[in-house]
C-alpha cells in the first residue's frame, strides 16, 4: 500500500515539476523574438551567476598547529563570505618573489595558524586586479595557487604557485583578524579533519576518517534547442537546418551549431583569428561572461582548468558543494575557448537538474578514509605519480526507471592526465595496463 502511495506521489511531483519547467523555459523562449538581420545574439541563459561564485577556492584548510589539527571548511558554506570580502578587499602591495620548493612550501604552514585557500587552477593575478595596489603590469599575467594567511596577523598576504614553485608576498592587506574570525567561526561552517599526504610531488589534503555523504537524486530537464539558436544566430533567417541520425546542424556562412539529441550535447565551431594577445585573465573574464550567457544550471558552476596548448578554459558543474561527474562528463563540463573577436568553440549539456527529489532506498554512503585510498591506489603504483589530484565527487547516474531522473552517488575520484576518473575504475584499468587482461 505504502509502495503505491510513494510511487503516486512521486508521478505527482514529476508532473508538477515538468509543468513548471515547461512554463519558465518557453516563457523565457517566447521573450527571446528573433535578432533582427545584423542584430545581436540574445543570451539563451536564464540563470545568473556571480564571477566570486566561479572563481572561488576549491578548498578552504586552516591549519590550527597550536592544537595539532588541519580542518578543511566546506566552501559550500562559505559562499557569503567569499562573495563579501575576496573581489574588493585589498591584499595590498605585491613584492618580488622567491623561489620555494613544495615540500619547503608545505613546511612553511607548519608553524603558528594559517588560513590556506587553494584553487582548482592557475589564477592570474590579473583575475583579482582591484585587490592589488598598483599591480605591476607584468604580473598580471603572473599566476597563483594557493593564498595563505595569518589568523592572527592577516595584514600580510602570501601567494603560491604550485606550479611553478614560487612564493608572492603582498603587504598591508586590509583584511583584519576580525574577518578571518567571521570566516572561521561561522556557525554555518562544515569542518573535516584532514592530513596533507605527498601524492606524485605535490601535497592533497584527505580526509582523516571515513566520511558519510548523502546520495542525491534530481528530475533533469533537456532544454529545447531554440534557447540556444538565438544565441549564436544573430539572423535566424539565414539559418540552414539539417538533421542527420541523432544530430541536429545549424549553419551560416560562419557558423556551425551541433545539437546531439543521444549525448545531450551542443558544440559550436566558428573560425576566428587569434593574435595571442589576450591575457590569460582576459580570457577567464570573457569566458565567464560566455558562461553567463549559455549556462542554466541551477547549482554552482566552477573553474576547473585552462590549456594554454588550445587557450581552452573549462567549468565544471557542482551539486549541493560537490563537483559532479560522469563517464565521459557530456552531462558535468563546460569546454570554451574564445578569443579577441569572440567564442570559437564550445560544448555545453543540454541537460540541467531542476528539482531536487526525495526517493526511498539509501539516503548515505560511507567512503573509505582518505589514508585507506591511497593505500589502495600505492598497491598498483607506490609513486602514484600518474595522480594530480584526489576528491570526492557525485557520479550521474541514470535512472532504470524514468529517463527524466538522475541519481548523484558519492564517490572517491581522482584527477590522472587531465581527467576525473573513480578510484576503483582507475584501478582497474591500471591492473589491465599491467596484467594485460
Amino acid at each position: 500500500m505504502w509502495s503505491k502511495i510513494r510511487q503516486i506521489l512521486l508521478v505527482i511531483l514529476i508532473g508538477l515539476s515538468v509543468f513548471l519547467s515547461f512554463q519558465i523555459w518557453t516563457t523565457g523562449v517566447q521573450l527571446r523574438d528573433p535578432a533582427p538581420s545584423g542584430g545581436t545574439p540574445l543570451p539563451a541563459s536564464l540563470t545568473d551567476r556571480s564571477f566570486m561564485e566561479v572563481f572561488s577556492p576549491k578548498k578552504i584548510i586552516w591549519h590550527r598547529n597550536a592544537i595539532g589539527r588541519t580542518l578543511d571548511i566546506n566552501t559550500f558554506y562559505t559562499a557569503e563570505w567569499l562573495e563579501n570580502y575576496l573581489p574588493e578587499t585589498s591584499f595590498g602591495t605585491i613584492e618580488q618573489p622567491e623561489r620555494l620548493s613544495l615540500s619547503a612550501y608545505q613546511d612553511y604552514l607548519a608553524n603558528e595558524n594559517w588560513v590556506e585557500f587553494i584553487f582548482d587552477a592557475p589564477i592570474p593575478f590579473g583575475l583579482f586586479e582591484d585587490g592589488f595596489d598598483d599591480l605591476p603590469t607584468d604580473y598580471k599575467n603572473r599566476t597563483f595557487t594557493h593564498m595563505i594567511m595569518k589568523k592572527n596577523d592577516p595584514a600580510s598576504t602570501y601567494f603560491y604557485d604550485s606550479d611553478d614553485q614560487v612564493l608572492y608576498q603582498a603587504e598591508g592587506s586590509e583584511y583584519t583578524e576580525e574577518m578571518i574570525d567571521e570566516l572561521l567561526y561561522s556557525q554555518e561552517n562544515d569542518m573535516t579533519d584532514v592530513e596533507a599526504f605527498e601524492v606524485g610531488g605535490r601535497f592533497i589534503y584527505l580526509p582523516v576518517n571515513e566520511q558519510e555523504i548523502e546520495y542525491r537524486d534530481y528530475l533533469v530537464e533537456r532544454l529545447p534547442n531554440n534557447l540556444f539558436v538565438y544565441q549564436f544566430f544573430s539572423d535566424p533567417s539565414e539559418i540552414d537546418a539539417r538533421r542527420s541520425g541523432n544530430t541536429t546542424r545549424y549553419i551560416d556562412l560562419t557558423t556551425e551549431v551541433k545539437i546531439n539529441d543521444s549525448l545531450n550535447v551542443l558544440t559550436y565551431l566558428r573560425q576566428r583569428s587569434d593574435t595571442e594577445k589576450m591575457t590569460l585573465s582576459e580570457r577567464l573574464i570573457s569566458s565567464y561572461e560566455m558562461l553567463n550567457q549559455i549556462e542554466n544550471w541551477t547549482d554552482r558552476v566552477h573553474y576547473q582548468g585552462f590549456i594554454p596548448a588550445t587557450n581552452k578554459v573549462i567549468f565544471q558543474r557542482y551539486v549541493e558543494g560537490y563537483p559532479i561527474y560522469s563517464y565521459q562528463q557530456f552531462e558535468t563540463v563546460i569546454e570554451m575557448t574564445v578569443v579577441e573577436g569572440g567564442l570559437t568553440s564550445l560544448q555545453v549539456p543540454i541537460r540541467v537538474a531542476q528539482t531536487s527529489l526525495s526517493l526511498t532506498g539509501e539516503k548515505t554512503k560511507t567512503l573509505p578514509s582518505g589514508e585507506e585510498i591511497l593505500n589502495q591506489l600505492k598497491e598498483i603504483d607506490q609513486e602514484l605519480t600518474d595522480i594530480k589530484d584526489i576528491r570526492i565527487g557525485l557520479t550521474w547516474t541514470e535512472s532504470e526507471e524514468d529517463e527524466r531522473v538522475v541519481h548523484f552517488e558519492p564517490d572517491w575520484y581522482v584527477e590522472t592526465q587531465n581527467n576525473w576518473i573513480e578510484v576503483d575504475r582507475f584501478i582497474e584499468a591500471q591492473e589491465v595496463s599491467v596484467n594485460g587482461f
